[in-house]
């Protein structure tokens, strides 16, 4: 069933972190199958995360950490980072420590993918006026 994909402000940040390094279009098209297929995009965690999901990105290197409303019609994704050492599950728990689990301000991904690619734009146009 497909869901609306809405990322908190620290995720926005976790995905432009992404657009730098060239890896975003691994991120991307795992966010765009969340919003086509909901929760089954993602496998079930435990721990301090059940009931919450993540999504295997690239070579098993990187975890997108999301949670569906009761309704499963949105997806809120709380992290997007690197798998070593659990420090991904981490964080997430922390974000949920420090934000709680109800509903908070957030982005679409489209929204999302638009602020990065107008930042993107933005980068370009300081690289050309260098001397």
């Amino acid at each position: 069933m497909p869901v609306r994909v809405e990322l908190i402000n620290e995720a926005f940040d976790d995905l432009a972190r992404y657009a730098t390094t060239g890896n975003l279009p691994l991120f991307l098209k795992k966010l765009i199958r969340l919003e086509e297929v909901g929760k089954d995009a993602g496998l079930p965690l435990g721990r301090g995360l059940a009931g919450w999901r993540k999504i295997v990105v690239g070579d098993r290197n990187w975890r997108i950490i999301f949670a569906t409303d009761p309704d499963e019609t949105v997806a809120t994704v709380w992290v997007i980072g690197n798998r070593d050492d659990d420090a991904c599950y981490a964080e997430a728990q922390r974000r949920v420590q420090a934000l709680g689990k109800s509903r908070r301000e957030a982005d679409s991904l489209a929204a999302a993918m638009f602020q990065i690619s107008e930042t993107q734009k933005l980068e370009k146009q300081r690289r050309r006026k260098r001397p």
